[in-house]
């Protein structure tokens, strides 16, 4: 039985895969490059990182690559581009207490296929994390990546998210919610006074491969999942801080939405977005944050 369910669940994604190439909106890179650059969303010499729902932009001519070109454009070699290249932390910490060692020259990007191909173009970078790496290229590579390995924390200084507050940047979020923001994690891991502890009490000794080929022996600190069952990230828990926070960071002017494609997608600049994080952590509201708890302190007037 298990087996005819595996087969109809392929047949329909095959199905919908037929369907969506049919019938989707087809998009040029020029359509892109437009998009990218209406109301002075990017322009050359910026830094954005960008995560992304690639099949929400529509049936993009000339599939991933085009959109990576699209960015490379508008941004040029004066501009850096930074993209996630992350996995789950489990199964590569089982990975690594078994000996496997992770090669980050070879790893691919559990992201999706947009940042598995960024991975892959010339001239991109990777920083060093055996989970929580991120892809850059363009002006400021090298210094958005070199240092990940400095901090135990996967968002510490040092990191490509604190570097891109650090250098001013922009992130960007394609045909998903803010649920993927890691500036939340930046707040946590680099101010002292953060209200919640939420890493997990165990450090993590690992060794991997960087992308550079060097073997790195470091110490890591991890996200407690415990603490994470109420976080913004979470389906169900999380639904009501999403819609909160989203519509509060639209309301300060911080949150700007626009169309890539037919893609919904949204922007912020980092260090605006970081200190309204702070702000509102001083008067007891976080990503973690129950909708009894927020009850409880009165909430805060959008």
């Amino acid at each position: 039985m298990t087996n005819i369910y595996k087969k109809l669940s392929s047949i329909n994604r095959f199905k919908a895969k037929i369907f969506w190439k049919i019938f989707a909106k087809r998009v040029s890179e020029d359509d892109l490059v437009k998009d990218l650059q209406s109301n002075n969303l990017l322009k050359p010499g910026d830094i954005v990182m960008v995560h992304s729902s690639l099949s929400s932009i529509g049936n993009v001519i000339g599939g991933p690559e085009a959109v990576c070109r699209a960015f490379q454009r508008v941004l040029t070699e004066t501009g850096t581009l930074l993209m996630p290249s992350y996995h789950q932390p489990e199964p590569i910490l089982k990975m690594i207490k078994k000996g496997v060692l992770v090669d980050l020259r070879t790893a691919k990007s559990s992201m999706g296929k947009l940042t598995e191909t960024f991975r892959t173009l010339p001239g991109v970078k990777r920083s060093s994390h055996p989970f929580s790496s991120v892809c850059a290229w363009g002006q400021y590579s090298n210094e958005m990546t070199s240092n990940h390995s400095r901090s135990p924390y996967i968002c510490g200084s040092g990191s490509p998210f604190f570097e891109l507050i650090e250098r001013s940047g922009k992130y960007m979020g394609i045909g998903i919610d803010i649920r993927v923001v890691a500036l939340y994690h930046v707040l946590e891991e680099t101010w002292s006074e953060f209200p919640k502890e939420v890493h997990y009490p165990e450090r993590f000794r690992v060794r991997y491969i960087d992308a550079l080929g060097e073997l790195i022996e470091r110490e890591l600190i991890i996200l407690d999942p415990d603490v994470a069952k109420t976080r913004i990230d979470q389906e169900i828990e999380g639904e009501w801080i999403r819609e909160w926070l989203t519509n509060y960071m639209r309301s300060q002017g911080i949150l700007h939405e626009f169309r890539l494609g037919q893609s919904m997608s949204w922007i912020v600049d980092a260090k605006s977005f970081y200190d309204r994080l702070r702000f509102l952590a001083l008067k007891g509201i976080t990503i973690y944050t129950t909708k009894k708890e927020f009850e409880g302190i009165g909430g805060l007037t959008i």
